[in-house]
């Protein structure tokens, strides 16, 4: 069975151009409908993973295919980031209960250390340089978007030192922990697209990097 996330990463790497191409061509039902596609397909693999692997060896991983799902709607209402301040709101709160769960399934299966506070506390100190260096024009999203951040933070600490949990790492832990970063780097990208004056990325780099990261995060489940 562990040749079957070939049935997933697949269609993703087919996928994922053509979203990308009919976002730059502006074709935004289009671009909708194969966005959430693509984080379905994630949310699918992620689920078919825990049913034939995590019923047995990882009864936690029903949190990983939830937070998948709160992805999904994520992902929709963030399509309208720069349409609707309300739906883009909502959208940043799902993301957060995306992580709130990922955090949720990490504590529980490796504890809480306090190095995971301190890592926390570096990566938010690093963001806010960031911040402040590209001078981010938050508004009134600034308050949600630092306990976002704050989420955030904290999961891809919990992610990364998972992996020194143990004498050896392990496949999925190292699956969570890159995927995990990999979230980091593209919500870095995003906001600086939409919150930074100048320098902004080339448009769709950060989809990439996102897309891979949660498709690692969904084939965690599987092994």
């Amino acid at each position: 069975m562990s040749y079957y996330p070939v049935l997933f990463v697949v269609p993703f790497l087919v996928l994922l151009p053509i979203y990308l191409h009919a976002r730059k061509k502006g074709a935004f039902r289009k671009a909708t409908v194969l966005k959430l596609t693509l984080s379905g397909l994630c949310t699918l693999c992620a689920l078919l993973g825990f049913a034939f692997w995590g019923i047995h060896n990882n009864a936690l991983g029903v949190l990983i295919v939830i937070a998948l799902l709160c992805a999904i709607f994520g992902d929709y209402f963030l399509q309208f980031m720069r349409l609707d301040e309300r739906k883009s709101t909502v959208g940043i709160l799902c993301f957060a209960l995306t992580h709130v769960l990922l955090i949720v399934f990490l504590c529980l299966r490796h504890g809480v250390s306090w190095p995971e506070f301190v890592l926390t506390a570096v990566i938010m100190a690093c963001v806010q340089v960031i911040m402040i260096r590209q001078k981010w024009e938050l508004g009134r999203t600034k308050t949600l978007l630092v306990l976002y951040t704050s989420i955030l933070g904290f999961m891809t600490s919990k992610a990364v030192l998972a992996l020194f949990a143990s004498p050896v790492i392990t496949l999925p832990v190292a699956l969570m922990a890159v995927g995990a970063v990999l979230l980091v780097f593209s919500d870095l990208l995003l906001g600086k697209n939409s919150f930074a004056p100048v320098g902004k990325s080339p448009s769709g780099v950060h989809l990439i990097i996102y897309f891979c990261g949660l498709l690692l995060i969904a084939l965690s489940s599987w092994y």
